[in-house]
Order: C-alpha cells, then sequence, then structure tokens
C-alpha cells in the first residue's frame, strides 16, 4: 500500500513538472529532469529516515521548479526538522509565486490544499521569543545576535517568532555587551533578559615622539660679519688710545710753549728741568695712545671684514659684558694707560 502510494506521489509530481513547464519556459529539459531525479531521491531519502539529506534534495528541485508541487514536500520535512520558521517561509513564498489559477491542474490544487493545512497547523506550534535589554547605557543603539544572525534593534521588546530548541543571544552597544541563552519549546511564548555590562573603554595609546631626522650631509658653517668680542675691543682700545693721545698731546704742548718763555734762546737753567721732562714724557704718551688707537682701529676693522662662524657669534645689540675699559692716568712727571679685560 505504502509502495503504491508512493508511486502515485511522484506520478503527480513528474505531472505537475511537465505543467510547470508549459507554464513557465524558465527551467531547460536539464532543468526539469534534475528536479525530477532530486525529488525521486528526497521521498527515498524521507522513507529511510534521512530528513537531512531529504532536505537536501527537496530545496535543490524547488530552487528549480518554484511550483506547489516542489514547496510543499520541503515544508514537510523543514517541520519534522523543526524548522517550523522555515517552513512556514517556504509555504508562504510558495502561494504568492504560484497564485491560484482556474486552470491549474488537479496536483497543483491537491498540494496548494495540503500547503495551507499544514501552515494553519504551523502557526499553532511556533513559538516566539521576546527579548528584553538590562542596564543598556542611555543613548546606546545595541546591535542583536540571534543564533548567529543579526537581528534588527527595533526586534527588542517584541515577540520573534523562533524554532524550537536552544537559543544563543548576544547583544554588543558602544559601551556594553552581554550574553544569554535559552530552550524553547513548541507553542511557547518566553522572554529573555539580557543584562548588560559595561564594557571599559581601552585608554590611547601615547603618542610617540617623531625621530628627528638628521641630515645626511653636514652643514657648512654660516659666517657672520657681526661684532664679536675682539670687535668691541678694538673699538674701546682706539677710543681710548685717542682719549689719551689728545689730552697727552695737548699738555705735552703747553709744556713746552711753557718751556719757551722760561728758557730763552733755548737753554734752560736746572729748575726747568722737571718740566722739560715732563714735556717729553707728554709727548711720548701721546704717541703711544694714537698707536693703539691705530691698533684698535685696525683690529675691529679686521673682525668685521674677516667674519667668524655663526654659533661662535656673541650678541650684537651691545658689547659684552666683560668688555675693555680703558682710561688714560696722568701723574706729576708721568702719565700712562690703565685698563681691564
Amino acid at each position: 500500500m505504502g509502495s503504491e502510494r508512493r508511486r502515485l506521489c511522484l506520478g503527480a509530481v513528474a505531472a505537475s513538472l511537465l505543467f510547470a513547464t508549459a507554464a513557465h519556459a524558465d527551467p531547460t529539459a536539464a532543468d526539469r529532469e534534475m528536479a525530477r531525479t532530486m525529488m525521486d531521491q528526497g521521498f527515498d531519502l524521507k522513507r529511510k529516515g534521512d530528513l537531512k539529506e531529504a532536505l537536501k534534495r527537496f530545496k535543490a528541485a524547488d530552487e528549480i521548479m518554484h511550483v506547489p508541487t516542489t514547496a510543499l514536500p520541503l515544508a514537510q520535512v523543514q517541520a519534522d526538522l523543526g524548522l517550523l520558521v522555515e517552513a512556514r517561509d517556504t509555504l508562504a513564498g510558495s502561494l504568492r509565486r504560484t497564485p491560484e489559477k482556474p486552470n491549474d491542474p488537479q496536483v497543483f490544487k491537491t498540494a496548494r490544499a495540503e500547503g495551507e493545512k499544514l501552515d494553519a497547523s504551523l502557526a499553532q506550534r511556533v513559538p516566539a521569543l521576546t527579548i528584553t535589554l538590562k542596564d543598556l547605557p542611555s543613548g546606546d543603539t545595541p546591535a542583536l545576535d540571534v543564533d548567529g544572525i543579526e537581528v534588527p534593534p527595533d526586534a527588542v521588546g517584541l515577540p520573534r517568532p523562533v524554532d524550537p530548541g536552544h537559543h544563543v543571544v548576544k547583544v554588543k552597544s558602544k559601551h556594553s555587551q552581554g550574553q544569554a541563552e535559552v530552550d524553547v519549546k513548541e507553542a511557547e511564548q518566553k522572554t529573555l533578559e539580557v543584562a548588560l555590562t559595561v564594557v571599559a573603554e581601552p585608554e590611547p595609546e601615547p603618542r610617540q615622539a617623531a625621530p628627528q631626522q638628521q641630515s645626511e650631509e653636514p652643514t657648512e658653517p654660516v659666517k657672520s660679519h657681526s661684532p664679536t668680542v675682539l670687535t668691541w675691543i678694538g673699538i674701546g682700545l682706539a677710543g681710548a688710545g685717542v682719549a689719551t693721545g689728545t689730552v697727552t698731546g695737548i699738555m705735552s704742548l703747553s709744556k713746552k710753549s711753557d718751556l719757551q718763555n722760561e728758557c730763552p734762546n733755548g737753554i734752560c737753567g736746572p729748575q726747568q728741568h722737571s718740566d722739560y721732562q715732563a714735556a717729553n714724557t707728554f709727548a711720548l704718551v701721546s704717541t703711544i695712545g694714537f698707536a693703539a688707537a691705530g691698533a684698535g682701529a685696525a683690529l675691529a676693522v679686521i673682525t668685521l671684514v674677516v667674519g667668524h662662524e655663526e654659533s661662535a657669534a656673541a650678541p650684537a645689540s651691545a658689547p659684552p659684558e666683560s668688555g675693555l675699559l680703558v682710561h688714560p692716568w696722568i701723574g706729576p712727571g708721568s702719565a700712562g694707560l690703565a685698563g681691564t679685560f
């Protein structure tokens, strides 16, 4: 009896595939032959109890033909495996793809009627899972994952159809995360609360200072012609020399003028000897002063013309604090220069 029923079922399926060819010209002859083979193997595997392999065959045939007579066996095996949500989706897709027509063959009408009956039965058996979140940080948008499948955040707090069995729910947001597991039976309406824990944000890594790039070739020293310590020494020596030479020169001329009045015919007595010696001394100091002034001026000019390396330059705005200090001195019967460096 079972064998006879199986032959009648296969015959109906074969007839429906032939009719599907007339209604939908998309599948080729090879496609139709493959679909018939898959359906035959699927029924045989289902009879032997190998539902998982039968599912593969029926699914392959339905993806080729897209008719009620291939969708119904597929949905039946899905329901037998506990894939209730998938079974309802298969039936709904078949009804949308092939709406009932007056000239439909009887096998289509029978398959569609049995599919509607199966769908009504599954609607009472499909369980629903309501997911709620605890301690979600304000402003965070959660990302839900049920059994590895992403779920829209709007599903939070609403019943979501699931297959019977064990389910793992993972939730993650910008500042928190959580996970929970639950077992759901057929037709059960269950609520699962997922407690979230705050996730510490990683501390930013300290920035490392960029290594200073060293020039491949050493830079040549830059010449500067600004005043240096030697320049200011030269200027100071020149100024002091001019001052000393001028003062002592005037004093020497004054002494000699007095001696001309006191020594008629150029003959001086013993009392004018000291004045005569002082006049000569002033003249010598004056000469030395002007010579020192010339040397200082030459030193200043040379340092400005020759120049120096920039790194060795002293501030040009003012002479160094420890610069040259030179001043003339005059004593009874003598004169000279004094200074500090």
